[in-house]
């Protein structure tokens, strides 16, 4: 049987690919294993049991009446039923006393078959209802029975009854032996070897060849002129072949060498289907054997085809793994993925291809990568029905004991489903070590990727400004549907905070989300983004126009954008942790007092924050500059007046503030920059207004948005405007130019204070 290392990511695609009847079908048991020839004069009979799977309904819910039945239809594929002359040899039932009420053969390859109801439901002494199919094959393959029924609790139902093949004889060995490169053990016995008749008289008295080829050789003594077995004992003639069913045949062993053995056999019963049984005896490998390498035997005799059978392989290890699917699944970074979830399934089948490895009470361990939680893991295959085999889950490692399930010299087969939960910051394989008394090596189980991703460049910025305008935060998705109605991303920078939040928007895919402030938030600049409705196509939110206030004493340096978790929400379904989608499974599931212990110290990932970009506001320069450009004068402008006032003082103005048409109120640049000490100076040649106050020096151009500030861009919310032969700048622009901060607007007076 092939062993699989399988990946399944995600179950419902693995449950998409099985037909439904895999899951609803009636319980069909064929107890005989039926090999047969082809066409009528192979008759068989196939014995099997119908009963209804513990997820049906009973028929008619009868549990009581021993007189209730129902019909079922019988279809045979590849098979007619038998004739004795032109009568069926199904038509007089004989399972009366087994469920079976009647048989009714309707033509060659389908009959009625009427059951009692409370033997099919499984409340009768016999617990299913067995039913004897008299048949042949029509061409080689398997012959199929399908059972269905009008009654919609019945479900359809398939099984093969017998295998068919072409003449008269069977040939088929009950297993490969394995060897293992490097190791000592290189004489096995072979798997018994089976020839059987599918007619009486199929051998009759004839001499049998089995030659092997491949680098092996027979284990034999020619001093003793004796198979040997792999203890290196002699092995008496009657335990290497054996006739069943006729205890007066004779079987002589022949010419034999190491790589062919000649046997007759004498007396057979031409009226018995003879059954050969050929075992007992080594084979070794010889200085040539490689990995890979295979060992087949070819059965040959006058009375059937030969056939060659794989009787043993040399293999690089003892235990193998093998990937079944080329792309490995994703798990989402920070997904909080439960103890019960089927859509994060990882399963690892280790196949032993000698016995003796797994058989062992000592321990053997999985071992995931930091970052990597094992939320469960499930075991199929080892002595997990005893109490004596245990595991344990210690965060990513887990350790097994007394796992061996089978018989010594047995191989033992293992099936482990791990649920993974992995860290917002990991990304990249997730890979488990194999340990113990497992062969050291090192599988590829999956790969984690961020479920969404933020972006933000760096914004230079100064300090001791309101309004500061820094740069858009754009978030994408990584498959739709993955950001759900009720995540919340939350994204901040310290020390500073949040005037504006801009605006958002989705510039693709439909998921619907809210961009707010958090104003509770201490000296800190922090968004909440909340999806409001799944998206059904991958989306990507563009967040712009976003404007800070940075205090005059914050230091020079880079500040970081954040993506964070909010540790006291009341969010719906969020009260047991943090409601940030990266932050699902960062707390600790232990409690102490009530109380959930630091995230920091005790998460199980041991982090605090993802860190979209750590210079996302660069303060390049400090804000006033404090040595001489502090003020205490006091102005005071009227939109539309001449004059403006200066402190006592009374200061006629060439052209009045006014407000232009996006509503931006517009002060005289000269005027009020020199009555706040500044110097100003005009280039005509590229239009380009200077002002130097203290250490500060900005400069600005006609029609652009941007001035510079001790040469640092900064936004303007419009370009300066010449009006009257005068330049003219929006109140809050020319204020953060001059490093004012303190302004007053009063609307009934259109009345500007500055100070």
């Amino acid at each position: 049987m092939k062993k699989k290392l399988a990946l399944l990511m995600a179950a419902i695609m693995t449950v998409a690919m099985v037909p439904m009847t895999a899951f609803a079908s009636t319980k069909l048991t064929a107890v005989d294993e039926i090999a047969t020839g082809v066409g009528s004069k192979h008759p068989f009979t196939s014995t099997v049991e119908l009963v209804k799977n513990d997820d049906q309904v009973d028929i008619d819910d009868v549990t009581t009446d021993g007189d209730a039945t129902f019909d079922v239809q019988l279809k045979l594929t590849n098979g007619k039923f038998s004739k004795t002359g032109d009568v069926y040899d199904m038509t007089t039932d004989k399972n009366n006393n087994k469920g079976v009420v009647a048989v009714e053969v309707n033509n060659d390859t389908t009959a009625t078959i009427t059951l009692a109801t409370r033997v099919f439901n499984g409340h009768g002494n016999s617990k299913a209802c067995v039913l004897d199919i008299k048949a042949y094959a029509v061409e080689t393959g398997d012959v199929i029975a399908t059972f269905t029924s009008n009654k919609t609790q019945f479900k359809t139902a398939s099984e093969v009854i017998a295998k068919a093949y072409d003449g008269d004889v069977t040939i088929e060995s009950e297993g490969v032996v394995t060897f293992v490169e490097d190791s000592s053990d290189d004489v096995k016995n072979i798997k018994d070897i089976t020839i059987k008749g599918l007619t009486n008289g199929a051998v009759t008295s004839n001499e049998i060849t089995l030659k092997l080829k491949g680098n092996y050789e027979f284990n034999y003594s020619k001093s003793q002129s004796a198979f040997l077995d792999e203890k290196g004992d002699p092995v008496a003639i009657d335990k290497i072949v054996t006739c069943l069913n006729d205890k007066n045949v004779v079987i002589k062993v022949g010419d034999f060498d190491e790589d062919e053995l000649h046997f007759t056999i004498t007396n057979i019963n031409p009226n018995q289907v003879p059954i050969i049984t050929i075992g007992g005896f080594a084979i070794k490998t010889t200085k040539d054997c490689d990995p890979g390498d295979v060992a087949k035997i070819t059965v040959s005799s006058k009375d059937f085809d030969s056939n060659t059978l794989e009787v043993a392989k040399m293999v690089e290890e003892a235990v193998t793994y093998t990937v079944e699917d080329d792309d490995l699944p994703t798990i989402w970074a920070g997904k909080d993925y439960k103890a019960a979830d089927e859509t994060n399934t990882l399963e690892l089948a280790i196949e032993e291809n000698t016995g003796d490895i797994l058989n062992t009470s000592r321990k053997a361990t999985f071992t995931f990568p930091e970052g990597i939680e094992v939320v469960n893991a499930k075991f199929d295959g080892v002595n997990n029905g005893h109490d004596d085999f245990k595991y344990e889950v210690d965060e990513n490692v887990v350790t097994i004991w007394n796992y061996g399930e089978k018989a010594e010299s047995d191989a033992t087969d293992m099936t482990v489903k791990f649920i993974l939960n992995a860290a917002p910051t990991f990304s990249g394989d997730v890979k488990v070590t194999l340990g113990g008394e497992f062969d050291d090596v090192e599988l590829k189980l999956a790969t984690v990727k961020a479920p969404y991703t933020v972006e933000a460049k760096t914004s230079e910025v100064l300090i001791d400004y309101r309004y500061v305008p820094v740069n858009e935060i754009v978030i994408t998705e990584a498959e739709e549907g993955i950001l759900e109605e009720g995540d919340v991303i939350m994204l901040q920078v310290e020390k500073m905070d949040f005037e504006d939040a801009g605006k958002y928007e989705v510039t693709s895919g439909d998921i619907e989300v809210d961009v707010t402030i958090n104003d509770d938030a201490d000296n800190t600049a922090q968004l909440e983004v909340e999806v409001k409705d799944d998206s059904t196509e991958a989306s990507t939110i563009t967040i712009s126009g976003l404007e800070l206030y940075l205090d005059r004493t914050l230091p020079v340096g880079g500040y970081a954008l954040k993506n964070v978790g909010d540790w006291n929400s009341t969010s719906k379904d969020r009260e047991n942790g943090a409601i940030n989608v990266l932050w699902e499974n960062s707390y600790d599931k232990k409690e102490t007092e009530g109380k959930r212990l630091g995230y920091e110290e005790n998460g199980i990932f041991k982090y605090s924050a993802v860190t979209v970009n750590d210079s996302y506001v660069e303060v390049v320069t400090a804000g006033r500059d404090q040595d001489d450009s502090s003020t205490t004068r006091k102005i005071v402008i009227t939109i539309g007046s001449t004059t403006m006032a200066v402190g006592t003082e009374t200061i006629t103005l060439d052209a009045p503030a006014y407000i232009n048409s996006d509503n931006y109120t517009m002060l005289p640049l000269r005027a009020v920059s020199e009555a706040f000490g500044a110097t100003v100076g005009w280039d005509d040649a590229s239009r380009t207004v200077t002002l130097m106050m203290g250490q500060r020096i900005v400069s600005m151009t006609i029609g652009s948005k941007t001035m510079y500030i001790n040469g640092t861009p900064v936004a303007m919310n419009t370009a300066p405007e010449i009006v009257s032969e005068r330049t003219f700048l929006p109140v809050r622009d020319l204020c953060n130019a001059l490093g004012i901060t303190k302004i007053d607007w009063n609307e009934a007076s259109a009345t500007v204070t500055l100070n």
